[in-house]
């Protein structure tokens, strides 16, 4: 079954107009070149990287952050974090310094995280806070650190950090001696760490 459509041989010399075509030395360039073109064709699919950054092994996923300049990229970042983080890293430099920019790229470490503005929880004007839900399992220091890099890089300039508040679902104990760890406040409702 011939492809009508594709970029083949023969269809890239049935383009050739007629004056080319009746020149032999023409026809004779145009079939090498239609030749290699058809065989390159195959390989656009490499190309495509966007499309395939959940395939992409880890080395690949550190160059690719490098030449995309995504300047808060950790090589301590799991596989799985390195992936979103990549994923979301064309969103958030169009979005720097605005809260959907923090938002998500926090989300790639903790999903669900929140900006809760000023406004919404009596604050001073600029000031925010972040909300990071949370389980025992991934409040850490070095993470703690990571969030708080993050945040410096995404934020807008004028903007002020009060307070990040680690919320979990239940197994608070190991949390809460993460937070005391990471020298943050330990509430009831939360973990808190003011800046």
């Amino acid at each position: 079954m011939s492809n009508a459509y594709g970029i083949t041989r023969e269809n890239l010399l049935r383009a050739l107009p007629d004056v080319l075509r009746n020149d032999e030395t023409m026809l004779a360039l145009a079939t090498a070149i239609a030749g290699e073109l058809s065989v390159l064709s195959g390989e656009t699919a490499l190309a495509t990287i966007y499309a395939n950054i959940d395939k992409l092994p880890e080395e690949v996923l550190d160059t690719l952050a490098a030449d995309f300049k995504v300047d808060w990229w950790s090589y301590d970042y799991t596989i799985e974090e390195k992936r979103k983080t990549l994923k979301t890293s064309w969103y958030v430099h169009r979005h720097l310094g605005t809260k959907s920019a923090v938002e998500r790229a926090l989300s790639a470490i903790y999903e669900d995280s929140e900006v809760s503005e000023w406004f919404d929880y009596g604050g001073e004007p600029y000031h925010f806070k972040l909300i990071i839900p949370v389980d025992q399992t991934v409040l850490d220091l070095t993470k703690h650190s990571t969030v708080l890099g993050l945040v410096a890089y995404y934020k807008n300039l004028r903007s002020v950090l009060d307070d990040v508040e680690y919320h979990g679902s239940g197994g608070m104990a190991a949390a809460y001696a993460a937070a005391a760890f990471a020298g943050c406040e330990i509430t009831d409702s939360a973990i808190a760490a003011n800046y």
